[in-house]
């Protein structure tokens, strides 16, 4: 499926790609430039009937700019507007430095037709797990209360939600119970859209939906108690907005020799 969206805006979601400043450098045994790469080409006939692109976070591997500049070239090779928003292993300094301008960049919201995209930085440097500072709440409150959109989609790195793999459960958002009380008080907001799990995950809590995806990069085994390797092939979401508030979506995985 690559045609028009059914009913409403289609979003790319790519996460986790893991760039690192050598390209020909591996990580967990895969190439994250080469895997990064094919997802590249194969979004390509899915950006034709996009709207936009999100990458959630983990752009680089290791906070080098030369990495960052290839993810900046690479998304904007798509020729769509979008967002992208930190991991645990992006230089937010960097990040947002290459990213300041142009029409995929770090703002806080992406209009969507009747939807509204926020995405929020769950970054707390140095540590695995992520943290939304008070400061980030506040944007968010802003962001609820200065658009008129119908429906919103947040979009942060860390999942404020289980995903049933005890390890990787165990450094997501540390403190997800302000946002669950948002999310819980406003029958608008429709998802919550996270990376960081290196896995597909698709639930619902507090009657919305909770969407994780697979890595570009090397992805984790689902359920497993501690560090383990999938060898699952690299991957992207398609998320298709529709009208009525409900989200269609799949995830793409690519055919790897």
């Amino acid at each position: 499926m690559s045609g028009l969206p059914a009913n409403g805006p289609r979003l790319l979601q790519i996460t986790d790609s893991h760039l690192l400043a050598d390209p020909a450098a591996g990580h967990a045994g895969v190439r994250p430039e080469a895997r990064w790469r094919a997802t590249l080409e194969a979004m390509r006939p899915w950006a034709a009937s996009a709207a936009a692109l999100l990458h959630s976070g983990d752009l680089v591997h290791d906070g080098s700019a030369a990495a960052y500049q290839r993810v900046h070239a690479g998304l904007a090779g798509l020729g769509l507007p979008g967002r992208v928003i930190p991991g645990n292993h992006d230089d937010r300094a960097l990040l947002q430095a290459t990213f300041a301008s142009g029409a995929v960049n770090t703002a806080r919201c992406l209009q969507l037709g009747e939807w509204c995209v926020i995405g929020l930085d769950s970054l707390q440097p140095g540590e695995v797990a992520g943290h939304l500072e008070r400061a980030e709440l506040d944007g968010l409150d802003r962001a609820l209360a200065r658009s008129a959109s119908r429906y919103y989609l947040i979009a942060l790195h860390h999942p404020p939600f289980a995903v049933a793999t005890p390890w990787l459960d165990a450094i997501g958002l540390d403190n997800p119970g302000p946002l669950l009380e948002r999310v819980a008080a406003d029958r608008r907001i429709r998802a919550i859209v996270c990376g960081h799990v290196h896995m597909a995950h698709d639930g619902r809590l507090e009657g919305c939906r909770t969407l994780t995806t697979p890595a570009t990069a090397a992805q984790f085994l689902a359920g497993a108690e501690g560090f383990a390797i999938d060898t699952g092939p690299p991957a992207f979401r398609w998320l298709d907005l529709r009208a009525d508030g409900g989200i269609d979506t799949g995830v793409v995985r690519l055919a790897m020799d």
